[in-house]
């Protein structure tokens, strides 16, 4: 087998599962580690593959979308968003981060509780809802995420203490959740650190796309709920660390 051949069957190999390591493509097709490293080399010059050390994973950087160019009524969402609304029970106190997706979950949310958010579009839903307690996150308002964010909006979030937090998803690859500003990515993590169940409601095209910051790894991370079976890689996390997940066919 000539080298393209091998990588035609590596980069269908790597986006099914999400990646490759060198020992595999070794015993794959009976090569030398050095070949095995040219190969490597070659996959790296592939767009949306990032070569690491020992292989190679599925890394499509997708530049984020503003809130305004998100689209809030895919019925895709609209499913998980429903679904995500069941999980919360009577008098829970649940933390709703921003997002699409999420306002979605506050407009399906029908359960009396306590909801702590720093989304106006997810209050914005839930104002007529007497039976459910609305918390507002103080700091400032982020035109392009339509989100309240901020070193106040973090310390804030540090004085409760919630039943769920669901947590909006940028990107999700096997380092869990990054995000394209610093503030996001901390403000995540701050919710999930003050609740008992972390929760992610993905759509699949978020499955191995990559941004810049670093936000819940998989250790913090206790739910996903999604509408296509996650690619392998992200498999193996799930199952490393004990995530429960659903898909829901769209």
């Amino acid at each position: 087998m000539t080298q393209d051949e091998r990588l035609i069957e590596l980069e269908r190999h790597i986006k099914t599962h999400g990646k490759v390591t060198l020992e595999f493509i070794c015993e794959r097709f009976a090569i030398s580690y050095d070949s095995a490293r040219r190969d490597l080399v070659k996959l790296g010059e592939v767009p949306g593959i990032l070569r690491i050390r020992g292989g190679a994973i599925a890394n499509e950087n997708k530049a984020s979308l503003s809130y305004i160019q998100r689209d809030n009524t895919d019925p895709t969402k609209g499913k998980l968003a429903s679904y995500a609304a069941t999980l919360v029970k009577s008098n829970d106190i649940v933390f709703l981060d921003a997002g699409t997706t999420n306002a979605l979950i506050a407009k399906c949310l029908e359960t009396e509780s306590s909801v702590i958010t720093n989304s106006l579009e997810s209050l914005n839903f839930l104002s007529h809802k007497a039976q459910i307690k609305k918390c507002v996150l103080g700091g400032m308002f982020d035109q392009f995420s339509h989100a309240v964010l901020g070193s106040m909006t973090i310390e804030h979030i540090k004085k409760y203490q919630a039943d769920r937090a669901f947590i909006g998803v940028s990107a999700l690859s096997s380092c869990g959740i990054t995000t394209d500003t610093e503030l996001d990515a901390e403000l995540k993590l701050a919710m999930s650190h003050q609740s008992k169940q972390v929760i992610c409601v993905a759509t699949s095209d978020k499955f191995n796309t990559q941004l810049l910051y670093q936000s819940c790894s998989w250790e913090e991370i206790d739910f996903l709920i999604t509408d296509q079976q996650p690619p392998q890689n992200i498999l193996e996390q799930l199952q490393k660390f004990d995530v429960e997940f659903v898909v829901l066919d769209s």
